[in-house]
Order: structure tokens, then sequence, then C-alpha cells
């Protein structure tokens, strides 16, 4: 491999399961290796990591906070083994809106996906709305918008398991197969654009994280709203351009 795709997580399970069943199917056949790190606490928490220290580099609290565990996986242990940070080509943040959380602030997001807006930089921040658990939230293959109340979102995952019109096989995400992640991808990348452009079709140009904060902020997270997004399908548009397209045709 002549470099890596960091991908950093909020959490320490869900999201390297995700992606373990995506890179079956997708960046496998670049040169690119992807390593998986957890950095174990949410988006607010990493904005005062990196508040104190202008000069900060991700890739170096992720080492931090590796360090300070008393297991370390064995992902843990292949980011800890890169000989040279200039090796990793992409760096990707998956985190949650938890808008519910006692330390959850807009203006600190907003900052946050300023500073992380370019992968091949400091890094490339996608965000989950509500939390991870969007990637279940699909009711039909169909495009369509999704929106949930931001109200209770301590129960979103119980909600979501017991929603009788959630289609069961976006379920169980190690059994997600091509198909499943293709319906998941245009059906996400369609709503982005739908939300930001008022148009339901699957996007041809870029969709910037920035942009679909902002137009949450104006339409939907004052009518104590947000419209359902997952993280992987901005990240994968990112990561291949328009050649995703021709991706998901072949699929």
């Amino acid at each position: 491999m002549s470099s890596y795709v960091l991908c950093i997580f909020e959490g320490v399970r869900t999201e390297q399961n995700i992606t373990n069943s995506l890179t079956k199917y997708f960046i496998k056949d670049t040169e690119k290796a992807v390593l998986k790190a957890s950095f174990g606490f949410n988006i607010y928490q990493l904005f005062q990591k990196i508040k104190e220290d202008e000069f900060f580099e991700v890739y170096e609290i992720i080492v931090e906070e590796i360090k300070k565990r008393g297991r370390i996986s064995s992902d843990d242990q292949a980011v800890l083994d890169i000989q040279d940070f200039n090796e990793i080509s992409d760096i990707y943040l998956f985190f949650d809106y938890d808008c519910h959380c006692s330390n959850a602030d807009d203006n600190k997001l907003k900052e946050m996906l300023e500073i992380f807006d370019n992968s091949q930089e400091r890094g490339k921040l996608c965000i989950s709305y509500p939390m991870v658990e969007s990637i279940r939230h699909i009711k039909k293959r169909e495009f369509h918008e999704l929106t949930h109340p931001i109200t209770d979102l301590r129960n979103y995952k119980s909600i979501v398991n017991n929603d009788l019109d959630i289609d069961r096989k976006y379920f169980n995400w190690g059994d997600y197969d091509a198909q499943i992640w293709k319906d998941i991808i245009i059906v996400n990348l369609a709503r982005g654009f739908y939300l930001t452009n008022d148009e339901m079709v699957f996007p041809q140009e870029q969709i910037e994280q920035i942009n679909i904060f902002e137009k949450q902020i104006l339409k939907h997270i004052p009518n104590s709203m947000i419209c359902v997004l997952s993280s992987f399908p901005f990240m994968l548009h990112d990561f291949y351009g328009v050649g995703l397209n021709k991706i998901l045709e072949d699929i």
C-alpha cells in the first residue's frame, strides 16, 4: 500500500463495524489501506482538545488517546505503527450531531466543520444526523426526505429499532452487501441534495458538510427537527468524487 486513509470515529465499536462492512466493497481497490481509530468522546470534546493547541495535528491527538487505554486493539496498534505521518493521504472524522448532549454547541460544530473541511489537509469532518444509527433509518428505496424530532434523541436508537416501517435489511450492518450499500448511498445523497438544493435527485457535485449543517439550522432545527442523514455516503462521495457514480452503476 502506498498510503493510508485514516478514519477517526467517535465511538469504539459501531462505526468500526460499519466501516468494516463498507470497505468490503469500497476503497479496497485503491492503493490505500484504511486504518480505523476511535477518539472515544463526542465532537464537542474534540473541539476542546484542538483549542488547547492552535498547531494541533489530529493524528497526534488520536495517538495520545490510544496510549491512555489499558487495552490496545489491533486497529489501534496499526495506527500507532505508522512510521511517517506523511503516509496518511486522507483523514475522515465520523461524529454524531448529538445536540442532546450537555456540552452540545452549534457554534462549536460550525467551527469544527470549517476547520475540518479537506480530507487531505487537517481532515474532513462527516456528521451523522442525529447519530450513527441514522444509517438504518430508511423506510423505502425511493428518494424521500426523512426528518426526525430532536426533542427526545436519548431514545433515538430504540425508536429506530422498533419502527415497523423501516426495512429490516438495514438493521444488521454486518449483513450489508453491495446492493444494500448502494441503496443507502443513493438515498442519503439524494436527501442531502434535497436539503441543500430543494431537488430530490442524486447529486452530481459534492455536497459540502458545512452547507448541510447550515441548511439544517435554517430549515429544521428551529422547528426541533433534523433531516436524517448518515455520514458514510458523504465520505464516499468526497473520496471518489464523480467517480462514485460509475461505481454505483456497476453494482
